[in-house]
């Protein structure tokens, strides 16, 4: 009877694995006919001539057309083939429209975004584009509807069957929306003024420069001439702040500005004109303990994770950063300019970038291009060369608005007007629409309404009080936004003159361009709308009905930064200020520390007759002198609280400052300076502004090297904990940080101090755009990879402050742009070329990510072919 009962359950088991097995493998091979299909022939309507789509061995398409017109279709189509669920999501975002799929749970996120508004901007902007851009948008737009149109049900992406929808047709509109969106990350200084008004209400003015102490007066400026070319080779090698090469290679550890730290408790408006100095700034009139920053955080950071690392990521931590420079020929192998470029955003899985090469009619350009949008955004064409960073411009403005009691009016100087309300209706799946009321003033929609909004929506038990009305002025709201033109001029330039004919419809986010050309000449601007206003800075929330800080106009664009074939022979920009200190213009005041630019320039002035592979050495260096600068001021004061802190200082005494993945000291470095900020001040700041402030390593590695200066009379000030009677000193405070970090490490690693591994807890995560929050297809979806470097250092490997260690920006596309006729170009994708995870192309790139080794920039169409694994053809119907 046991026997047979037995033998029944076992041949249930094997029944039920069997159809397990069935079931999968029916749903593999289903899934399967998604992929898209790279070789043969295709009719279609759109093109005037065959289009041929070669994808070399590296899986880069190459479009070969008749007209750039027929290659920008090519483009369109094969964005589709590879990354069609990407960009649905993506205009899903722009336009709000993410509960149409996802249902009541993005109904905030949806709120917030209708309220700014982005789907409006970009319908004005696309209404006002000239017709000659219109047109070749329409052209890229036909090639994603060309795909789109023939591909229904299972030959769409795996992600638009779980969601049980199909894609709309696509539109102008929806390719200039996600440029807004691009923007937006790109343009984060509002947070800045929200946390500055938090710091002020907990401060003061002067603990607030303190906290957030301004770039240094002789810190590297990317325009200024160098006044010591030799000093990239001593620059970051002082033992003590201040000490270091050159005055232009000075910022990276000298003591910022001309105001010490003045402890705790300061003068409320001092530092911002144009209110008096001896009455309170407007903005903090109300809540001034209400952190304002933290409801804008908490209600960014509810509804589907992966938009709101979209609407929240960027501000939160100092991480998204770039780099580019450019030789000339005087200091090249070839006696032709070299030109590297590798911008830092948002990791994601599938990458932000799409490598691709377009050729058609006298159009031949290759580099690094977004899903969703047509331009060559970085990379080169037969003539020049071209890269960006992001110049960290502030343009935009939080502007308190007076509101009469029907909440219909704002007051201007006097006289109440009437605000603008736009009616949105959301439709939510499975649920009937929600309808809005957007309301804008003079200077922008009112965000706090979203704000508030989604945190009583929010089923968190923080309660969070109303925030008064704030309206939002940013450039890329504005009805005209002629940045696409420029993207798509940028690339078919030929010279310098062409190339910044194009730059002059750049509007946002601004950028630092540098630039090579096959005839030797390099060159460096900074294009964009930058505002200029009647008063005040922009560096906190300003009061809307006095008038007195308005914009007046722009930075003419004569007169923004740049550069022609400088005499140094070289360009170098990592966010870092623009231009030195005496520039009659205000730019913005939130640039990173130099410390990247100053390695590069190291690296640079170490080598002559540099080659490509030079080139990509330094993008793959991970020399920290971040830690150069702050680790020696630190043992010197550290004081052992047990044996494993005494190992861990032995240890850093040993180090060469060099961020490998597998140094011990590296991770014991950022664990220490990981916990410095809540040893010092979590007796001044609540919790929430303490984690804001603390992702902010720039101003936060000031703000520590100027306290620990010798001779500073205010730190005790901030160093004593005053919630004890005791008076802590900074040697204290110092030490209970690092025996903090020592034991964080010890939690996470084991085994002998000296085998522990950066790379063992510092991880660079991939997450799934849109899917990632389902446990079940995380591990099917997202990735992620151990990972090196710091905030500081050239390959970039910063670390989220909510998340240690984690790092959640990369360098995620990389360029080396040979302009001598040997073209030794390379380039590199940080994910892989396909969104769909069944294909082998989904993240075969990360290992060479991980690793900094480039694909071959290939142009010549002989080595296109060879080794090719797909030959599509596009022909007329």
């Amino acid at each position: 009877m046991i026997v047979g009962v037995r033998r029944l359950l076992l041949f249930v088991l094997a029944g039920a694995l069997v159809l397990l097995f069935c079931i999968a493998t029916a749903t593999y091979f289903y899934l399967r006919r998604s992929l898209p299909d790279v070789n043969g022939m295709v009719t279609v309507d759109g093109v005037s001539a065959p289009v041929d789509i070669v994808r070399d061995r590296d899986a880069i398409p190459h479009i070969y057309a008749a007209s750039r017109r027929d290659a920008l279709f090519g483009l369109g189509y094969v964005h589709a083939q590879d990354r069609l669920w990407q960009m649905e999501f993506q205009r899903r975002i722009g336009f709000g429209r993410l509960s149409e799929i996802f249902g009541a749970a993005t109904v905030p996120q949806d709120t917030f975004l209708r309220t700014v508004g982005f789907g409006r901007s970009a319908r004005t902007a696309w209404a006002a584009l000239p017709a000659a851009t219109r047109q070749e948008v329409d052209a890229y737009v036909a090639g994603i509807n060309a795909f789109v149109s023939t591909h229904h049900g299972s030959a769409l992406p795996p992600e638009f069957t779980l969601l049980r929808f199909e894609p709309e047709p696509w539109t102008g509109e929806d390719v200039v929306v996600w440029q807004k969106m691009m923007a937006w990350d790109l343009s984060g200084n509002y947070s800045y003024e929200l946390l500055r008004h938090d710091l002020v209400g907990k401060v003061g003015d002067q603990g607030l420069t303190d906290l957030l102490p301004p770039y240094s007066q002789n810190g590297l400026s990317i325009t200024a001439p160098l006044a010591d070319p030799d000093g990239a080779s001593r620059a970051g090698r002082a033992d003590r702040p201040g000490q270091s090469g050159g005055a232009d290679w000075a910022g990276a550890t000298e003591r910022a500005g001309e105001t010490g730290a003045a402890g705790k408790a300061g003068r409320k408006g001092s530092a911002y004109l144009p209110y008096p100095p001896d009455q309170p700034h407007p903005s903090d009139q109300s809540h001034p303990s209400f952190p304002w920053l933290e409801a804008f955080n908490h209600a960014l950071s509810t509804g589907l994770p992966a938009v709101a690392s979209v609407l929240a990521g960027s501000p939160q931590t100092e991480s998204i950063g770039s780099n580019n420079w450019v030789v000339d020929g005087t200091l090249t192998a070839s006696g032709k300019p070299l030109l590297a470029n590798d911008p830092h955003l948002s990791a994601r899985t599938p990458s932000i970038w799409y490598l691709a090469h377009l050729a058609g009619g006298d159009y031949d350009a290759i580099g690094a291009t977004i899903p969703g949008t047509p331009a060559m955004v970085l990379g080169r064409n037969r003539f020049i060369a071209w890269g960006a960073t992001n110049v960290a411009a502030d343009v935009q403005d939080l502007y308190l608005e007076k509101l009469d009691a029907t909440g219909r009016f704002a007051e201007f100087r006097g006289e109440p007007e009437p605000l603008q309300i736009v009616p949105e209706t959301i439709k939510v799946k499975g649920q009937p629409p929600v309808e809005i009321r957007a309301r804008v003033s003079r200077h922008g929609p009112l965000v706090s309404d979203a704000i508030d909004a989604m945190n009583q929506a929010s089923s968190s038990r923080r309660a969070l009080p109303p925030l008064p009305p704030l309206a939002f002025r940013w450039t890329a709201l504005d009805a005209a936004d002629t940045t696409i033109v420029a993207s798509m001029r940028m690339s078919e330039a030929r010279d310098w003159r062409e190339f910044t004919a194009a730059l002059r419809d750049f509007v946002v986010p601004s950028q630092n361009f540098v630039y090579g050309d096959v005839d030797g000449h390099i060159g460096y601007y900074a294009p964009g709308r930058i505002p200029v206003r009647a008063g005040g800075d922009g560096t906190r929330p300003a009061p809307g009905w006095m008038g007195e800080a308005e914009w007046t106009g722009w930075v003419p664009f004569e007169e923004l930064p740049h550069l022609y074939d400088p005499p140094g022979h070289v360009i170098v920009t990592a966010n870092n200020r623009p231009a030195p200190a005496d520039y009659p213009h205000l730019l913005g005041v939130e640039w990173a520390e130099p410390y990247r630019a100053i390695r590069i320039l190291e690296r640079l002035h170490q080598q002559t007759a540099l080659k490509p592979a030079d080139f990509a050495d330094i993008q793959a260096d991970t020399v920290s002198l971040h830690a150069r600068a702050l680790l020696p001021v630190l043992l010197d004061r550290v004081v052992p609280r047990r044996a494993a802190d005494a190992d861990a200082i032995r240890l850093l005494r040993r180090w060469n400052y060099d961020a490998r993945g597998d140094s011990a000291a590296v991770a014991i470095f950022e664990a220490w300076f990981l916990h410095l900020v809540p040893a010092i001040v979590s007796d001044d700041l609540d919790a929430l502004t303490l984690e804001n402030y603390a992702g902010r390593f720039s101003f936060v590695t000031r703000f520590l090297l100027r306290l620990f200066e010798p001779g500073t009379s205010e730190s005790r000030a901030w160093c004593d904990d005053r919630r004890t009677p005791a008076v802590e000193t900074c040697e204290a405070a110092i030490s209970t940080a690092l025996d903090a970090g020592v034991e964080d490490l010890s939690r996470r690693l084991t085994g002998d101090m000296e085998r522990w591994r950066w790379d063992a807890v510092h991880r660079a995560t991939f997450p799934h755009q849109g899917l990632d929050s389902v446990t079940l297809l995380r591990r099917l979806l997202s990735r992620s990879m151990p990972s090196r470097g710091d905030w500081s250092t050239v390959d970039v490997g910063a670390v989220a402050v909510d998340s240690p260690f984690e790092q959640h920006s990369v360098a995620g596309y990389r360029e080396i742009i040979d302009l001598s006729a040997a073209n030794d170009s390379r380039f590199a994708d940080a994910v892989g070329q396909s969104g769909h995870f069944l294909s082998r192309h989904y993240d075969d790139a990360l290992n060479d990510w991980a690793a900094v080794h480039h694909k071959p920039m290939r142009m010549d169409r002989a080595e296109v072919e060879r080794d090719a694994i797909g030959r599509l053809r596009l022909v007329a119907r």
